[in-house]
């Protein structure tokens, strides 16, 4: 059925379903440009979301390696820190050694 068609019919009716058959028309007509409209913005918002998860997954990612190794630099700086406190040590213990040796009256003693 044409619109032709469909005028002629609501004609026959009386002129309250012309004005109907117009109204409806273009309700529907409203109705579809919002709808079409309303589906594109749903599509973009999907498509930011989806953009931006992808980059919530490339920030953890990034993160993690960051904590990584930070972590790796953590351990490394404690190891040597345990080295030198070790090395410390040893040289207070000769330091005193030494002067224990050189207590019976000689002038170079060591300070620690």
């Amino acid at each position: 059925m044409t619109m032709m068609e469909i005028v002629k019919s609501l004609a026959f009716w009386g002129p309250g379903c012309v004005i109907a058959g117009i109204i409806i028309y273009a309700v529907y007509s409203l109705a579809s440009k919002i709808g079409v409209a309303f589906v594109k913005a749903q599509q973009d918002l999907a498509a930011a979301t989806a953009q931006q998860a992808q980059s919530m997954e490339g920030l953890r990612q990034s993160l993690t390696e960051y904590i990584r190794k930070d972590n790796t630099e953590h351990q490394e700086m404690l190891v040597l820190l345990k080295y030198l406190a070790q090395h410390h040590e040893a040289l207070v213990a000769v330091a005193r050694e030494h002067n224990n040796r050189h207590r019976n009256g000689s002038d170079d003693e060591i300070d620690c």
